[in-house]
């Protein structure tokens, strides 16, 4: 499955409620609670409002113990709105991103998942789970609009950590859910390296822990 030798930049982004046996720490992977949560901040994609909190808190059930990234609070009405935490550095054009993902609530929408070749909060690739939904997508985000490239149909337990890892090389992208390839895309969109991130949509309080980027 891994036949690419990359330069590795590792950040362990932090979570919290129950964990899943078979979602375990990532080899290299760093924790995100010091001077690097100061490079990434908040922002959206369409609707209106104020943008949704961001908290970085202790969790018994961390995949890397102490602390887990979560959105806490949507602070707006916008079911159309999707929240990002991200950072220009490091710069990701090909290569991989994984990250474990835990659904804690949310009425709209659940769950998330890592976005990549970050130009800003309009322009920008994701992949996500949504337990409501139960599905594994994903999609483009072009000029605020998105675009859905490969969806697969997963049952996905809310509460529970699962890992998700994308492959992004040229114009292919491969995700993986839980060690199990569900999705094959091509799309050449955006085409230029870009940030990383995080991503909900609406009103899903979701964790993240754990993200190794190559």
């Amino acid at each position: 499955m891994r036949t690419m030798k990359l330069p590795i930049f590792a950040f362990v982004l932090l979570a919290g409620c129950n964990t899943s046996a078979s979602v375990k720490p990532t080899e290299g992977a760093i924790g995100f609670d010091g001077a690097l949560i100061r490079t990434w901040t908040a922002a959206s994609t369409g609707g209106s409002g104020p943008l949704a909190t961001w908290e970085i808190r202790a969790d018994k059930h961390a995949v890397s113990a102490p602390n887990v990234l979560s959105m806490t609070k949507e602070n707006h009405e916008s079911e159309d709105r999707f929240n990002l935490y991200w950072s220009p550095s490091p710069s990701f054009g090909n290569g991989r991103i994984s990250v474990a993902v835990r659904a804690d609530d949310g009425f709209i929408d659940q769950g998330g998942g890592p976005a990549w070749r970050i130009q800003d909060e309009n322009n920008y690739y994701i992949c996500r789970i949504n337990p409501l939904e139960t599905n594994y997508r994903v999609y483009v985000v072009k000029n605020g609009v998105r675009k859905q490239l490969a969806t697969a149909r997963v049952d996905i337990a809310k509460g529970l950590w699962h890992r998700l890892e994308v492959e992004h090389v040229g114009d292919k992208i491969v995700c993986w859910l839980d060690g199990v390839k569900h999705l094959e895309a091509q799309d050449g969109s955006i085409s230029a390296a870009g940030g990383v991130g995080l991503w909900t949509k609406a009103d899903a309080l979701t964790s993240f822990d754990d993200l190794l980027v190559k």
